[in-house]
């Protein structure tokens, strides 16, 4: 294809405000940065309370009390929200929100060979399994 310049006509010739075009780019720009940044914002609050409310229905009140606080993941996924609570040294619990997965999993690396797993948690047994698998105590 092969692009060809337009005739020049009286209108076409007419100035163009360049300052005030950008202006209006920046403009809109920003508003759509702080939507973005407003939609962000509300998805690490809403992981955090879906968390929570998993927590206490899944493991019950005092253990999901005992877990401590939630963080929202620092990235998430388009329709994914996440979040997690730092165990022990290397062992964490996230939780999953999302059309594809919806549930626990734990997280937990070897200190000494640096060998990761992931365990599906379905209750407070298997976390208590997995844990102590782990060698958290």
């Amino acid at each position: 294809m092969t692009l060809v310049q337009p005739e020049t006509t009286a209108k076409a010739d007419a100035k163009v405000d360049l300052q005030t075009l950008l202006a209006e780019c920046t403009a809109v720009h920003a508003a759509r940065h702080a939507e973005l940044r407003a939609a962000e914002q509300q998805d690490s609050i809403d992981a955090v309370e879906y968390a929570t409310e998993a927590a206490v229905k899944t493991f019950g009140e005092t253990a999901a009390a005992a877990l401590g606080r939630w963080l929202p993941a620092d990235m998430m996924d388009e329709g994914c929200l996440q979040a997690s609570v730092a165990i022990a040294p290397g062992a964490y619990l996230t939780y999953t929100n999302s059309e594809a997965d919806t549930g626990f999993t734990l997280l937990t690396s070897c200190a000494r060979c640096g060998n990761g797993s992931e365990t599906r948690i379905y209750n407070l047994l298997t976390l208590s399994e997995a844990l102590h698998k782990a060698g958290v105590r």
